[in-house]
């Protein structure tokens, strides 16, 4: 067995080959958006993130994340759970997630559709605002028709800006993480502008009175803000709740309490409990039915 690694301005990439195989797994460095949540789940303490260096207008970017190729099992959990789907697995070539196509973990719920019948015509406010550009909005082919809007779904982070701004109520959006966020301002270096200019999602802004602010409605939790944040007192992240396809696995619980909390992960466990029985009785119910 070998492992290799190699970088550039535009993708990290780690692989470990076999006689037989080669696990390749890719860092899209222009997706990737150096947030918290892969380092979180990653079971073999294999992902590291560091902040960008200062910009020469002394702004900073969005942080980096490193990948440790002789830690990294290439299971794949870190591309289930990356917000902008910058990571990617391969096995000899072939796009594979083994953490999702053994069951081990499951999917997030991207959930966004625009009905296009509903867009005003010659609006183009969702594809404008869109922050990660992945809404594109084309002129209608006929005067009377009505203009075409597509989305890259599966890089969507579901911060829901696209249908803040929508006038008709065309776009719904159902973000996969649900929590909280809170900054501290009074913590905060004078003059710190980092946590803003690294929010992936616009969701940071920059009141009359010079402090920063958050809107909660669009913030993804994703932590990014996090990394570069000079006081680690001064802002709080706490993530409750992460929309994902149904799964049954030790491995998930534990990487679901360490992306939240122990209380989240109670949670969920408490409400697949309760679901089994509903699903029971329900089919007790039934077969009294029909034995009638």
């Amino acid at each position: 067995m070998k492992r290799y690694k190699s970088e550039d301005v535009e993708k990290l990439q780690v692989s470990q080959v076999f006689y037989t195989k080669r696990f390749v797994l890719t860092v899209d460095r222009k997706l990737c958006k150096g947030c918290v949540i892969c380092k979180l789940v990653c079971p073999r303490d294999a992902i590291t993130i560091k902040p960008a260096p200062e910009n020469a207008d002394g702004s900073v970017s969005a942080p980096l994340i490193d990948v440790d190729e002789n830690k990294c099992d290439f299971h794949g959990i870190c591309a289930v759970v990356c917000p902008f789907s910058a990571i990617k697995i391969s096995i000899n070539g072939n796009e594979e997630i083994p953490a999702v196509s053994k069951d081990v973990f499951p999917v997030l719920t991207r959930d966004i559709e625009i009905d296009s019948s509903k867009c005003e015509p010659s609006c183009t406010k969702c594809g404008d605002k869109c922050p990660l550009g992945i809404i594109s909005v084309e002129a209608p082919k006929q005067a009377s028709g009505k203009q075409s809007v597509s989305v890259e779904t599966e890089l969507c982070a579901g911060c829901q800006i696209c249908r803040e701004v929508c006038p008709t109520d065309a776009v719904k959006v159902t973000k996969f993480f649900e929590g909280s966020i809170c900054i501290n301002t009074e913590l905060c270096p004078d003059g710190c502008r980092s946590c803003l200019e690294v929010c992936p999602v616009d969701a940071l802004c920059l009141g009359d009175d010079g402090k920063i602010s958050v809107n909660d409605t669009n913030c993804i939790y994703c932590g990014a803000c996090q990394i570069v944040c000079a006081n680690e007192e001064a802002l709080d992240i706490d993530r409750t709740l992460v929309r994902h396809s149904p799964i049954e696995s030790g491995a998930w619980n534990k990487g679901l309490e360490r992306m939240t909390s122990t209380a989240a992960l109670n949670k969920e466990l408490a409400a697949a409990r309760t679901e089994k029985i509903r699903a029971a009785v329900n089919n007790l119910l039934q077969e009294g039915s029909s034995n009638e």
